[in-house]
């Protein structure tokens, strides 16, 4: 290198300056914009589901199975998780946590729905109270009736429970999961 060289000379005049000021602000407000957006879809709606339920099904053994024979037992084994918090779902803040603390009631319902989505048995109902991330497991068992209709037949266990430490009022938890009805 020789001492002669220069470095590279970079001049903004007045207009250039302003130029790249707007692009700034723009970028910077279309990102808050669209972070903002990303939370408002994901954040889960506060009261709706403070409780969460999940299920399978299973033969007499305690095998999991998801295929029946008219004239067979389904064992619907269902298990209810109370949730530790929520977040809040409205502006400004969408990542607002409130906990759910203390113990709450709820009832547990399940359903089975035959191929033509009506109504086929739904013979179990129960009360119960979980604290703050607590879970019980519920099971019922369902005799398929050699009349009953071959296909695919859908499980549905529905979870009511208390109102919310800001009072809102909740609408059930569902989880569906299906078997097939086979002669």
């Amino acid at each position: 290198m020789s001492t002669n060289d220069e470095g590279i000379v970079v001049t903004i005049d007045a207009k250039r300056l302003i130029a790249i000021t707007i692009l700034a602000v723009i970028t910077v407000s279309t990102l808050y914009t669209y972070i903002v957006a990303i939370f408002a879809f994901v954040a889960p709606n506060p009261g709706t589901y403070p409780f969460d339920a999940s299920g399978d099904t299973y033969d007499t053994s305690n095998n999991l199975q998801n295929t029946f024979s008219k004239g067979s037992t389904v064992k619907v084994k269902a298990t209810v998780e109370k949730a530790t918090g929520y977040y809040t779902n409205e502006p400004p803040d969408y990542t607002s946590y409130t906990s759910i603390s203390g113990s709450s009631s709820y009832r547990v319902f399940i359903q089975i729905n035959d191929p033509d989505n009506q109504p086929y048995k739904s013979c179990y109902t129960t009360t119960g109270s979980l604290i703050q991330g607590g879970t019980k497991q519920y099971t019922a068992n369902f005799y398929i009736d050699s009349g009953a209709a071959t296909g695919t037949y859908r499980v549905d266990v529905l979870v009511w429970s208390d109102k919310l430490p800001d009072g809102r009022s909740l609408t059930p938890t569902v989880e569906s999961f299906m078997f097939e009805v086979t002669t």
